[in-house]
């Protein structure tokens, strides 16, 4: 079998502490067909010499330059890419073993298919895998509302992504998911019960600083693709002005409010911006 070109993108910023075991998965693949661009935003720490020692050891380009966020850094690797398969993996994540012979096998499988994605498993900052993530046919209906994918286990046809104009550089929580709206929208996704990657959780990860910020990002995008009534727009619409009257028995009667509301319809927008550590929009 004839697997397809990979292009593979590692966005990185001072990833000194986690990028080595990044790069160590990326070589134990033995894909045999794999362009390796490694996006580094002028990194001062020990980032620069770790790349320079698997230089000779993976089929990798470095583009080292500043950048205006990581969604700006990933387009701009993808569009340096040559590959028919494209996808990114952060610089603090790792893919499983044989990940990238089975997307590409199942590529092959599949032509029609502009998405592939697999099952992600969460590891925390030492490596110790904290969960994984159950298997979740696609919905497209749920798709809407929530982001049921571990990002570095999606991979896209590079010509489609390309086509739609790539992530949205105005965001820098979710851009994720508002590229696989957009992909799901043009393409078949396919859905495969493999784990392919690991995605690192630790205090200072964008998901876990993001807070009252990232909901709010998630509930524009809501509203951009379903309109005023998106689930995740009402959410945080209603949680921003409770929230203002900081009282707490207000809080837990929204909660309940909102769950009887949506009923089981997968929503993002959940908790109160003192449990991030953030406040209300002004």
């Amino acid at each position: 079998m004839e697997y397809p070109k990979i292009s593979l993108i590692t966005p990185t910023y001072n990833q000194a502490e986690f990028i080595e075991e990044t790069l160590l998965s990326i070589e134990a693949q033995n894909y045999p067909n794999l362009e390796h661009i490694i996006v580094d935003a002028l990194s001062t720490d020990e980032t620069p010499q770790i790349i320079e020692r698997f230089a000779s050891r993976l089929p990798m380009r470095v583009i080292r330059e500043a950048d205006r966020g990581q969604s700006d850094g990933i387009n701009k690797g993808i569009r340096a890419g040559t590959g028919e398969i494209t996808c990114w993996l952060n610089s603090d994540d790792r893919f499983r073993p044989n990940a990238l012979l089975t997307v590409g096998r199942t590529f092959a499988e599949n032509p029609g298919a502009g998405v592939v994605f697999g099952r992600g498993a969460k590891i925390a900052r030492d490596g110790r895998e904290i969960y994984t993530v159950p298997f979740r046919p696609f919905n497209r209906r749920h798709l809407k509302t929530a982001y049921r994918v571990v990002q570095p286990a999606m991979f896209f046809r590079r010509d489609l992504f390309l086509e739609i104009g790539g992530l949205d550089e105005d965001l820098h929580y979710a851009m994720d998911w508002d590229l696989l709206i957009r992909l799901a929208a043009k393409c078949e996704v396919v859905a495969i019960e493999d784990t392919l990657a690991e995605i690192r959780y630790y205090d200072d990860t964008k998901t876990s600083t993001g807070g009252w910020k990232r909901m709010r990002e998630i509930a524009e995008i809501g509203r951009r693709h379903n309109g005023s009534w998106d689930l995740n727009h009402l959410s945080y619409t209603i949680r921003d002005r409770v929230a203002r009257l900081d009282s707490r028995l207000a809080e837990k009667v929204t909660d309940e409010l909102l769950r009887r509301v949506f009923g089981q319809a997968p929503v993002m927008v959940q908790g109160w911006p003192h449990q991030f550590g953030g406040r209300p929009s002004a």
